[in-house]
């Protein structure tokens, strides 16, 4: 496939905005985990967003800020987090580096010739556990140099490789089980208190619906409404129900699947005038992807003898991808004209079905409604090729559970309106914590449906996203501006917070399961133990 200029430019934007919208998040939570670790005196050697070589480097007085080139992660270095205590051994010759006062300010791990002294280590002291000063002593061509360490010496390993000595109260260990549970949660914590002000700045910036009335904000196209109302239309009854409020409009709505309805009749004063109208619904099965989205303004004709449903959008359907290549795909304007249920009992037992012919919407609600896991077969006129194909690939339906677990509606009916949306700080508050709720909830909902045992395991951990399907979702948030991707800022920021505080070693969560054990038993776990199992993991 070629891409023209445009659509080189479209792909290298939503690239750029995937790297700035991982970026904010990567550079939140580290930032958390940063800031509580200085409160709480750790000393942090590295400050880095991403993983990898490096790009940027800036080294401050204790820590080295750092840009690395795979945008996928970052890390805060603290000392103290692992096993190991020094980086030289008894016996090792190594340099000095001395001050006025005779104080080693450098360990000289390199050959080279600025070591004040040089020797092999005989001694050595540079935790000062107990507060002693910290030392270290050297056989210097036969003769024993004992040597104060000032208690920011630095390791040097090479000019442009140096580390900082960790005094036993500068790590990580040293502190409290306060001090190390809020230094490694306050990277989620960071992380979600970014959700809510982003959730914040979106909701200020689209408002919020009012409920009270129900005014007409916005006619969406598209719609078979977009052709009889108009905004600012006031909705006074739906199907001979009168409606005041935009709550009472939505209830109504809401009872229209169950009444296999593809229309609506609405009521609308339109200035002084009362109008009546029967718009046509835009009909979406969620459960698989069948639609008339995209029908209201084409030529698609049913020719002859053909009876049956046109299909909208098929980007929704979920086998288009694992099309067999002899088989022709369902199209916009396709018209299916009958429709088989293959009920799916079990991974190993499939009860089959017979084919259905179709005349109407109304009849694909109803078969659509009744299905729970199945797999969906059709037959379609194809507009392109004038002939009528049985598909050979199914579609693999979401069931109930999952649709359920999910907040999805299994089938949805659209006439295409929204409510006036105003400024409310009242409001504003309340959608913002709700939106957090939701995405927050969200994540464990669907973790559920991964573990949880089930009749029918419809997902997978193949289903999950990585760094590709982020990018996905950038590129087609985009579609929809600046306030679309704030929301998928929150989105991604609560999944990287709640997902580091799985109790997995290597995360957050699993360190912090070691701290809540020292918590109650009053014992330190095995560090050597902790350090290789989150490596392990980590691999």
């Amino acid at each position: 496939m070629i891409l023209g200029i445009g659509g080189f430019f479209s792909v290298i934007l939503s690239i750029i905005v995937c790297i700035l919208v991982i970026g904010v998040i990567i550079l939140i939570h580290e930032f958390g985990h940063f800031i509580f670790a200085r409160r709480a005196g750790i000393l942090c050697h590295e400050f880095s967003i991403g993983m990898g070589p490096v790009i940027y480097q800036k080294k401050t007085k204790e820590t080295t800020f750092s840009i690395r080139a795979i945008p996928v992660g970052g890390f805060v270095s603290m000392a103290g987090e692992d096993a190991v205590e020094a980086v030289i051994t008894v016996g090792q010759k190594i340099g000095l580096k001395l001050d006025e006062s005779e104080k080693v300010t450098h360990f000289m791990l390199m050959d080279n010739n600025e070591s004040d002294v040089y020797g092999n280590v005989l001694s050595y002291n540079l935790l000062g556990e107990h507060g002693e000063e910290l030392s270290i002593s050297l056989d210097v061509d036969g003769v024993e140099k004992n040597y104060f360490v000032n208690r920011n010496a630095m390791y040097v390993f090479s000019k442009k490789q140096q580390l900082q000595i960790t005094p036993h109260d500068r790590s990580f260990e040293s502190k409290s089980i306060w001090q190390r549970f809020i230094t490694l949660f306050a990277g989620a914590g960071m992380n979600f208190v970014l959700a809510i002000v982003v959730y914040f700045i979106y909701w200020c910036g689209t408002g919020v619906p009012n409920t009270d009335s129900t005014v007409i904000g916005e006619v969406s196209q598209g719609y078979y409404s977009y052709e009889y109302l108009e905004a600012d239309d006031k909705i006074l009854a739906v199907n001979g129900v009168e409606v005041s409020t935009w709550d009472e409009f939505s209830i109504e709505m809401d009872k229209l699947p169950e009444q296999r309805a593809t229309s609506v009749e609405l009521k609308v004063a339109r200035g002084e005038t009362e109008l009546e109208f029967n718009i046509p619904l835009i009909v979406i099965i969620n459960s698989c992807g069948l639609n008339n989205v995209g029908l209201t303004n084409t030529d698609f004709i049913f020719p002859s003898g053909i009876t049956g449903v046109m299909m909208g959008d098929n980007s929704a359907l979920n086998y288009v991808s694992d099309l067999k290549t002899d088989e022709v795909s369902l199209q916009l304007g396709d018209i299916i004209t009958e429709i088989r249920v293959d009920t799916v009992v079990s991974s190993k037992e499939i009860i089959p079905g017979e084919y259905v012919a179709i005349s109407s919407w109304s009849d694909v609600i109803d078969i659509m409604s009744n299905t729970d896991v199945g797999n969906v077969y059709l037959k379609f006129y194809s507009q392109e090729n004038k002939e009528i194909y049985e598909s050979q690939t199914a579609i693999e339906t979401h069931g109930n559970e999952l649709l359920d677990n999910q907040r999805i509606e299994k089938i949805l009916l659209q006439v295409g309106v929204s409510p006036e949306y105003h400024f409310s700080f009242g409001g504003i508050i309340a959608n913002t914590f709700s939106s957090f709720w939701n995405d927050f909830t969200l994540i464990f909902r669907t973790l559920k449906i991964l573990i949880a045992p089930s009749g029918v395991r419809q997902v997978g951990v193949s289903n999950l996203s990585g760094i590709v399907g982020i990018f996905s979702m950038v590129d087609s948030y985009m579609e929809y501006g600046f306030l679309a991707i704030l929301s998928l800022v929150a989105l991604l920021s609560i999944n990287i917070g709640v997902m580091n505080l799985l109790p997995i070693p290597a995360l957050d969560g699993g360190r912090i399961v070691f701290i809540i054990y020292e918590a109650i038993t009053r014992k330190k776990p095995n560090k050597k133990f902790e350090t290789l199992l989150n490596n392990i993991v980590f691999i």
